[in-house]
């Protein structure tokens, strides 16, 4: 696949198994060539293919993603039967295309995805680029002809185990997924998506209260300190606090927990939309607008607030966190209204400072 800068695209899993289908539909082994959403029109290579099947190594490209390098394989074949009630039915020319999870795929659980409960983890995208991708191939000029097209991942169920899948209600093996059918690597845009999914997920199914967190400790804190909050609508957000706020609020979330620990604390007061360092290094001078006197310690120098800390001692960094608490607290309230917002800050080891 091409490059973006010096990092390469690779491709979905919705793209996969289209890649997939066809050739196990032509019975070809030859590589194959689709047509996307967006315009491009990569080629695939098919690793084995037989009549009626073959697999394809999915190839996410230079993104850290737990299924690239898996296999999906897919059978296609004639189908005259009566649908299972997992089975997507999806129409194509004059034609309808039967698509099933097999094994290693997913089924839903719960509400508020992209696919209603009870059916195969195939987003509409995926399906979407099927149809289109076999009405280009020639399928669906005969009224009423139908294929079934079942797709199955190797080893997907213990994959799954590393998504967001069992946080979902998605069971059984990872999803089907991919609206533009390529996979860009470390795109902000998709994980700042998958925030919001959850975030709408835990809602439809009953929430009034989320928590957003920074990473592991924090997650584990605020699940310790709030047992009753679902484990599905405690949300890891990384860098990406001001999108999932305004998620949460837009999911019509009542009550939202952040739990951080100092620099990210600090950065919510500076009114970073996103904390991650390459886009907003820790500036301490900002302690001053905040009426923060510190004589004799050069914030100018300072990169951390954990240098911060052993600078001045336990008792005045505690001292100092009250301010950028509070400012921290009406920056993120104002990102998340009209819910509301509880702050609650942490030390390194899971301790609650406040």
């Amino acid at each position: 696949m091409k490059r973006t800068g010096t990092l390469r695209c690779g491709w979905t899993t919705g793209s996969a198994m289209t890649a997939a289908a066809l050739a196990a539909w032509r019975g070809s082994g030859d590589p194959v060539m689709l047509r996307l959403p967006g315009g491009e029109m990569p080629e695939i290579p098919i690793a084995r293919a037989w009549p009626g099947g073959a697999v394809v190594i999915k190839d996410g490209g230079d993104d850290p993603d737990v299924t690239s390098g898996c296999e999906i394989t897919v059978t296609v074949v004639p189908f005259s039967g009566a649908p299972e009630a997992a089975d997507h039915l999806v129409p194509c020319g004059e034609g309808e295309l039967i698509v099933r999870g097999g094994p290693g795929v997913g089924r839903v659980t719960r509400p508020g995805l992209a696919v209603p409960v009870g059916l195969a983890a195939v987003n509409p995208g995926p399906r979407r680029i099927l149809a289109e991708n076999f009405r280009l191939a020639g399928f669906g000029r005969i009224p009423g002809e139908r294929l079934l097209v079942t797709v199955s991942v190797l080893h997907g169920e213990e994959l799954a185990k590393k998504t967001l899948n069992p946080v979902l209600g998605i069971v059984g093996g990872i999803s089907i997924l991919g609206n533009s059918g390529i996979v860009r690597p470390y795109s902000n845009a998709a994980y700042a998506a998958t925030i919001e999914l959850q975030l709408r997920s835990a809602a439809a199914n009953g929430a009034t209260v989320a928590a957003l967190t920074t990473g592991n400790r924090t997650t584990a804190a605020v699940r310790r300190d709030w047992p009753e909050i679902p484990e599905e609508a405690v949300v890891p957000v990384a860098d990406f606090i001001e999108s999932a706020l305004k998620a949460a609020a837009e999911a019509g979330l009542q009550r939202v927990i952040v739990g951080c620990m100092p620099g990210k604390l600090f950065k919510y007061a500076c009114g970073f939309e996103n904390t991650h360092a390459h886009r907003n290094k820790l500036m301490l001078t900002y302690l001053r607008d905040l009426g923060v006197d510190l004589p004799g310690v050069p914030l100018e120098t300072i990169d951390t607030m954990g240098e911060l800390r052993a600078r001045i001692g336990d008792a005045r960094f505690r001292e100092v966190l009250g301010p950028v608490y509070d400012r921290a607290r009406e920056v993120l309230q104002k990102w998340l209204s009209p819910a509301m917002l509880e702050l609650a800050l942490y030390d390194e080891d899971g301790g609650r400072i406040r």
